[in-house]
């Protein structure tokens, strides 16, 4: 759940469009990693800083979303020695403050991801995951993420998942509009209903099932079971699933 502590910042230090918006404000950082720093404004907006070209794909897709009535409005993005990106902040709480409804978090979450999918691709550029998983294939990388594995996927070690990420990279698709990383804390709700999208910096054109192995994954990591798999597929609509891809993105993700 996102953490906010009441900051002091010297407005100066913030370009001038950005620090019209500051001035008079309440300023908390809600920072959850050290590659951004991220503020949140008492008047619903957020700021987020990092280093000078990172944020840009973020925004465009902020933008696409939002478009689609999917993710809150992109107010401003500046490059200016650093990147810096201001939007507004979504309606409602995220997925993890709703985990005493995981059978309601199931049908919302495929309903949501149902209708992305769906959406025309247009001018979205190739979500970032999948040059992320071309080199992970690659055999430059040694590692094995172990977190990112489930029991229904099965994966006994790395040289076993890097033979099936090898398999599965070549049927991805990129006619799909994908989030990425559809995990419970990036989808906000309110009264009952998932409103938008959050974070933007994996989304693009890309294949359907990124966005439910993140979701299936995020449900057992956050719920601590994997009995809502089923609860989610099903909902989603198993004739447009092939488990076996979900397996091989699970594999491609553990090699990455």
């Amino acid at each position: 759940m996102e953490k906010k502590e009441l900051t002091g910042l010297d407005v100066q230090a913030f370009p001038p469009e950005v620090g019209q918006l500051m001035a008079g404000q309440k300023v908390f950082d809600s920072s959850c990693s050290d590659a951004a720093r991220v503020y949140y404004l008492e008047s619903g907006v957020y700021i987020k800083r990092a280093p000078a070209g990172v944020l840009g794909h973020e925004a465009l897709m902020g933008g696409i979303f939002h478009r689609h009535q999917l993710g809150p409005e992109v107010m401003m993005y500046l490059t200016e020695g650093q990147d810096w990106l201001v939007t507004r902040a979504a309606p409602g709480e995220d997925l993890l403050h709703h985990l005493d409804k995981p059978q309601l978090l199931c049908e919302q979450i495929a309903q949501k991801l149902h209708l992305l999918h769906n959406l025309p691709v247009l001018d979205a550029p190739e979500s970032p995951g999948l040059a992320q998983y071309r080199q992970g294939v690659s055999g430059e990388g040694q590692g094995f993420e172990k977190y990112v594995l489930m029991d229904r996927f099965p994966i006994r070690d790395r040289q076993e998942a890097l033979a099936l990420a090898k398999e599965c990279l070549p049927c991805l698709g990129q006619d799909t509009l994908i989030h990425g990383d559809a995990c419970l804390p990036n989808m906000m709700m309110e009264n009952g209903k998932i409103t938008s999208f959050i974070d933007f910096a994996a989304s693009g054109a890309g294949d359907r099932h990124v966005d439910l192995f993140w979701a299936l994954w995020s449900m057992k990591f956050n719920l601590k079971t994997e009995k809502w798999s089923d609860v989610l597929l099903d909902a989603y609509g198993r004739q447009h699933i092939d488990t076996e891809l979900i397996r091989g993105i699970a594999a491609l993700e553990a090699v990455g």
